[in-house]
């Protein structure tokens, strides 16, 4: 991929950099943003601490992958879009299946028009996400008829591309795709707990690897004048195969859905993730946008990055190149390389501070088990939260106003495989700010930037002697602990 400035890529480098500023004045928590018309990249920038060398997580996206490889199995005659998939698994089933489940097709389900939901795992003793997905759940309504997200289906389909194929989701892709790319060497999937790739959600890899692949698709299977895939079979998956309106509500990515791809508007196509991992790809003006996110919990986040970005971005490209603006195009440069990870905000110190300092609070019983804490601040710039919960003494480093790089305190979370509870030690990376929002009030904002995202919120208001603590959480399964209101006093 060559680097050209915005103006040759027919858009105004100020138009680009006024993108980036309102995502920055919105709070939103970005990662990293991409945009590429034809093969070449013309603005790339990453928000402090993350780098382009950096794996992401990559989520829903993932099912985007498994749409791919479910199109090769194809081509390579393994299955039939219009075969029952059930057929597929007859080990996975321990009793008669209802008539719609029993009927539903592979194509209905990269079309997400299935017979209803799967059971949700992480809760579940059995490992099996394939066996679960044909567990009796009840009434099913027929497939082929309502579209509704079933990210499970997702997960039954990467499981058929291991087993027609005899080879990993990541391993077959590579060997039939990344390897022609000069891309995803680093990247890998992540497992279930019983070790199938985690299809529906657990794709590892840099945000040019995404962009590549997005650029891959967009090309409809060819690279360099090769063609890795077939052609007929790209298009039907990235144009509406079915209506994905769920509400009279507005919503970005609902101008259709594909095969695992999203439709948005002006015909583009997209890979979307939990978070805001996106992929967006506009044939028809050559554009590609790709970016990472943490935004989980966030009701409009989403919405705000696809529709600002066609409305100050796509709708302003030029199908010719533009006069160079050196100033301008140093103004983005400069905007790019000075980017920071979201942290709270508030005031830059409290008179309560020297109070606090080093004073131990007692909790009331509570569903956090969180028993007492102690704020210790080093300086106005930084400190620490030392906390007791679920009978271990836990400590979580902090800087006012800005991000702490370090590790979030808690043991027993998943690593490669999701579901399954660690027990080597691991920790996973965080970035920790804390802000006075009143004198007397203080939020803190863990950020994991992991392998595994997500977000801790904590809030401390204090009255007197006393102190009414928030704890809530955004995380697709851990931080369970972090979530309640809870009375404290001053020892």
């Amino acid at each position: 991929m060559n680097k050209i400035t915005p103006e040759r890529a027919g858009i105004s480098s100020t138009l680009v950099r006024n993108y980036i500023e309102k995502l920055n004045k919105r709070g939103l928590h970005m990662h990293s943003v991409l945009m590429m018309r034809g093969n070449d990249i013309f603005c790339e920038a990453y928000y402090a601490p993350y780098k382009a060398d950096d794996l992401q997580r990559m989520y829903s996206v993932t099912k985007s992958f498994v749409s791919v490889a479910i199109g090769l199995c194809v081509e390579d005659s393994l299955i039939s879009l219009d075969d029952k998939i059930a057929d597929y698994f007859p080990d996975k089933i321990d009793t008669p299946l209802c008539e719609n489940l029993k009927n539903q097709t592979i194509r209905e389900m990269l079309k997400m028009t299935t017979t209803g939901f799967g059971v949700p795992w992480f809760s579940e003793s059995d490992p099996d996400r394939t066996h679960l997905y044909f567990t009796d759940i009840g009434l099913r309504h027929a497939s082929g008829t309502v579209w509704a997200y079933d990210s499970a289906g997702s997960q039954v389909l990467s499981s058929l591309v291991e087993r027609v194929t005899k080879k990993s989701l990541f391993d077959f892709l590579n060997e039939r795709i990344f390897t022609h790319l000069g891309a995803f060497g680093s990247a890998r999937v992540l497992k279930t707990r019983n070790g199938d790739s985690w299809g529906d959600s657990a794709m590892l890899c840099t945000t040019r690897d995404l962009a590549t692949f997005a650029r891959f698709v967009m090309n409809y299977g060819t690279w360099q004048g090769k063609r890795l895939m077939n052609e007929e079979y790209l298009r039907l998956a990235t144009s509406k195969q079915v209506c994905n309106i769920t509400s009279p509500h507005y919503q970005a990515t609902h101008h259709g859905y594909g095969y695992q791809f999203w439709i948005t508007e002006q015909g583009a196509f997209a890979m979307v993730g939990m978070g805001d991992q996106l992929a967006i790809c506009l044939p028809e003006k050559d554009f590609i946008f790709v970016c990472t996110a943490d935004n989980q919990g966030s009701e409009n986040a989403r919405e705000y990055i696809i529709d600002n970005l066609f409305d100050m971005v796509v709708d302003n490209l030029s199908d010719t190149p533009l006069d160079e603006n050196e100033g301008e195009c140093k103004a983005l440069c400069e905007l790019c390389s000075s980017l920071r990870l979201w942290a709270i905000k508030g005031q830059e110190d409290s008179p309560m501070r020297q109070q606090l300092d080093g004073v131990t609070y007692e909790c009331d019983e509570n569903q956090a088990e969180l028993k007492s804490f102690t704020f210790k601040f080093d300086s106005a710039k930084q400190g620490k939260l030392i906390y007791e919960r679920a009978g271990n003494v836990l400590e979580l480093e902090f800087s006012v106003n800005e991000n702490r790089l370090g590790y979030f305190p808690e043991l027993g979370y998943s690593d490669e495989n999701g579901g399954v509870r660690s027990t080597n030690g691991l920790k996973y990376k965080d970035a920790v700010s804390f802000a006075w929002t009143e004198n007397n009030k203080i939020v803190i904002v863990a950020q994991i930037i992991d392998k595994y995202l997500g977000n801790m919120f904590m809030s401390f208001c204090f009255k007197d002697d006393k102190c009414t603590v928030t704890l809530d959480h955004t995380a697709e399964d851990f931080l369970w602990e972090y979530k309640g209101y809870i009375s404290a006093h001053r020892c």
